[in-house]
């Protein structure tokens, strides 16, 4: 285990961090920073070149690129910046590059270049699909950078790693239980739900993970907005200031300072500095402001800590019907949990704490793991055997079919990779919930054969095991009413032209590692779910159009 290296990357909203690991001791995080461990990912132009990290600091608040990452989560192909050419757009895409390859750079002054030869880990975003997570590839493979599918780590996930490895390496404890993982960072708020077993050799499986645009970005905002409130009282209107522009980007900074500060201490001065022509007062901001600004918004992340854990509990073979779970009552959810882990610079606000222990009194709540929380991340990217038996709640590989039309082989997907189940509104609208393509849906000619397969993200095909025999592919008989859908405890229910049901079940969704990945093992099981013609609330004439 000792002779084992990896490299974790975590390209933050707010901040990049890089550690290596070898999976015997503490990781080692590189200071990539000028004066911290991190360094800030924020960018500008200038001449009409990008300028990252602190250098970007020292320009007009203004001209400043902040959390770029959210592009990605957006899906946005520009960002509005204003400099000497005034108000304009530029390519996201190039600012994330920019920041990507100076990282690299400064890894490389650190003593640590990114090379083929170590394991390199790349985190994102839970909730992120198929697309966005081959965007964030793309720019990173542009920026030089050895990442692949198949070391792109949910963060959430990374986090419950170093947490179960720290257990081990620092106090020899073998943990064994349910682990829910709230990680609020600067963009986005991600909550997975995790089996563990602790050890030399960790197994975790992912019952669930969740993630929305809900964090520390819209916190800074709110405070923003109280700035701006109280300046008005005074009689200063921004939008009548002769700096407005200036002063709007400094008011946002001055809120994210004083986030940072009232973690520690029961108020903030705050003091606007660098201003040409407009005096502004000394205001004071504090923490009972800072906590009824955020009530709302830890409110909503509660409500996803729930739909969490009644999503993990979906995974369980077996498990009860949606409109159950909808009516299960919080305690009892709650009592599945045995450990609680707080991840992400969001962590540290107190109130965080707070409310997120009131659910779960029977728990234990940790909010370090070898490192303080919005390092986890970083730190179990850089894992080297954390990894090694990863289950996922549901598939990292497309399901596509193959056949023949007009004598060429075409290749359709049926499932892509890492697409959710099913969305929120239909966790709490829905009788059955899983990922269905059915009908007209289901794509390919609606006569003939074809073979459903299953692909990597990086191309490569995996075998697979059913019927006791190894084989590239199910052979369907192709009509009018094909049905392909998932369950989220892993069981899959095929119906072909002919008629034919098929009913498998994937124990767990590996990790695919390239195609030298072992087999996917399809069990055929004896029932399914029922699969309604049509969800029963559909059927109702109140249903809102579109859902």
């Amino acid at each position: 285990m000792g002779g084992e290296q990896a490299v974790g990357i975590d390209f933050g909203t707010s901040t990049s961090l890089l550690a290596v690991g070898n999976g015997v001791g503490p990781v080692d995080i590189a200071p990539l920073g000028r004066t911290t461990r991190s360094f800030p990912s924020i960018a500008a132009y200038q001449r009409g070149a990008p300028l990252v990290g602190e250098a970007a600091e020292n320009l007009p608040v203004a001209q400043v690129i902040r959390s770029i990452k959210r592009a990605i989560s957006d899906c946005s192909e520009t960002v509005d910046i204003s400099d000497e050419r005034g108000t304009r757009h530029v390519d996201a895409d190039e600012v994330i590059v920019a920041l990507l390859e100076e990282l690299g750079r400064r890894a490389k002054a650190a003593g640590r270049p990114l090379g083929a030869r170590e394991q390199v880990r790349l985190g994102c975003p839970a909730m992120w699909d198929g697309e966005q997570r081959q965007r964030l590839l793309d720019r990173a493979q542009a920026a030089g950078l050895p990442v692949g599918h198949s070391t792109l780590i949910d963060e959430p996930i990374a986090a419950g790693v170093a947490w179960v490895r720290n257990r081990y390496l620092e106090y020899g404890d073998e943990v064994e239980g349910r682990l829910l993982v709230f990680d609020m960072g600067g963009g986005t708020l991600d909550i997975a739900v995790l089996d563990v077993v602790g050890g030399p050799h960790p197994e975790i499986s992912v019952l669930s993970a969740l993630g929305v645009q809900l964090a520390g970005d819209m916190l800074d905002t709110a405070i923003a907005n109280d700035i701006t409130d109280e300046l008005a009282e005074r009689g200063l209107q921004l939008a009548d200031l002769p700096e407005a522009k200036t002063i709007e980007a400094l008011v946002l900074r001055e809120a994210r300072t004083a986030k940072i500060q009232l973690s520690t201490q029961p108020r903030h001065r705050i003091v606007f500095r660098g201003l040409a022509t407009t005096q502004l007062p000394v205001l004071t901001y504090t923490r009972e402001q800072l906590e009824e600004r955020f009530r709302p918004q830890m409110d909503q992340a509660v409500d996803l800590v729930w739909a969490a854990l009644r999503a993990a509990k979906l995974t369980e073979l077996g498990t009860r019907a949606p409109d159950e779970l909808r009516r299960m009552d919080g305690d009892r959810l709650a009592s599945d949990i045995d450990y609680v882990l707080l991840a992400g610079g969001m962590s540290r606000v107190p109130y965080v704490e707070r409310r997120i222990g009131e659910i779960f009194p029977g728990a234990m709540v940790y909010d370090k793991a070898g490192v303080p929380a919005d390092e986890m991340i970083v730190a179990g990217l850089a894992d080297p055997v954390g990894y090694d038996r990863l289950n996922l709640h549901r598939p990292g590989f497309d399901f596509v079919l193959e056949y023949t039309k007009d004598g060429q082989k075409r290749t359709e997907t049926i499932y892509p990779a890492y697409t959710p189940f099913y969305s929120p509104g239909e966790a709490w609208t829905r009788s059955h919930l899983g990922f269905e393509r059915r009908g007209d849906d289901f794509p390919g000619p609606g006569s003939g054969e074809g073979v459903l397969r299953v692909r990597t993200t990086s191309g490569d095909y995996l075998a697979l095991r059913y019927d006791g025999e190894t084989k590239h592919g199910l052979r369907l008989r192709l009509g009018q009413d094909m049905l392909f859908k998932i369950y989220c405890d892993g069981q899959i229910l095929i119906n072909d032209g002919a008629r034919q049901a098929r009913k498998l079940r994937v124990h767990q969704w590996p990790v695919v590692r390239g195609s030298d990945h072992a087999e996917l093992v399809l069990q055929q099981v004896e029932d399914a779910p029922p699969v309604p013609a049509t969800a029963w609330y559909l059927e109702k004439e109140y249903a809102p159009p579109g859902l």
